[in-house]
């Protein structure tokens, strides 16, 4: 699958990419990507559509991403960046 990059309004630049493991129930629908920056590491689930169309709308997926491990606890504090 392919990889995306987008530079948000702050200079900061995101790689996007399909992470290897998906919800098995999952896997025909959706898509789980790792969202990366200089020490953050993110983690949202999209719909495959969303994903592999022509211009997927990254600011929205970024939005939607949680810190990594964050997603199972509700209102988890930002990630600091791993350099600090």
């Amino acid at each position: 699958m392919t990889q995306h990059s987008y530079t948000g309004s702050d200079g900061r630049t995101w790689v996007f990419r399909p992470r290897p493991e998906v919800r098995q129930e999952e896997a025909g629908t959706h898509v789980t990507l790792l969202v990366e920056s200089l020490g953050w590491v993110r983690v949202v689930s999209c719909l495959r559509s969303e994903w592999e169309s022509p211009a997927p709308d990254l600011p929205g997926l970024l939005a939607r991403a949680l810190p990594v491990g964050a997603s199972r606890g509700v209102g988890a504090e930002p990630d600091e960046p791993e350099d600090r």
